[in-house]
């Protein structure tokens, strides 16, 4: 039996984010297109601060994806993206969180700080709240039950 071709979304996932490209390819099929709208928003997000020549810059574009998000949630059209179209989709759909969202758009702001994560503290609540983040939100779309959350965001901050 042929597999079905690569989406536009699955090529940029493995292109960009190899690891979890792999990972996703063990998920339900059902819900492998809205794993890689998922990690394709993480890797424009981690990029913020390295496409951007400054602070305000990198707060800019992480806006730009905190409205994106914003937006879908409330109904108005999709920002024209090849990221952006699909998380609108899945927004919409009732596939992402919009809160999960934004609190992933919110943990890349530390990086933006041009002296970096100050204290070994800080480090840990941005792992906790960016890759733990990152790790709740997939857990929750493939059906992980909410008691497993605290373990899967600790493992994903590791």
């Amino acid at each position: 039996m042929a597999r079905p071709p690569l989406s536009p979304l699955g090529a940029f996932v493995r292109q960009h984010d190899p690891d979890r490209y792999l990972a996703a390819l063990f998920a339900p099929a059902a819900r492998r297109e809205v794993l890689f709208t998922l990690f394709a928003v993480n890797h424009e997000l981690a990029r913020a601060r390295e496409a951007a020549s400054s602070q305000i810059a990198t707060l800019i574009r992480l806006q730009w994806w905190r409205d994106a998000v914003a937006e879908a949630a409330e109904g108005r059209p999709a920002r024209r993206h090849e990221v952006a179209g699909p998380l609108h989709a899945a927004i919409a759909a009732g596939a992402l969180d919009p809160e999960t969202l934004s609190a992933l758009v919110d943990a890349r702001e530390a990086e933006a700080e041009p002296e970096g994560i100050p204290t070994r503290e800080a480090f840990g609540a941005f792992l906790r709240a960016g890759a733990g983040g990152l790790a709740v939100a997939a857990a929750r779309l493939l059906g992980a039950p909410d008691a497993a959350l605290p373990a899967v965001q600790r493992l994903g901050a590791l």
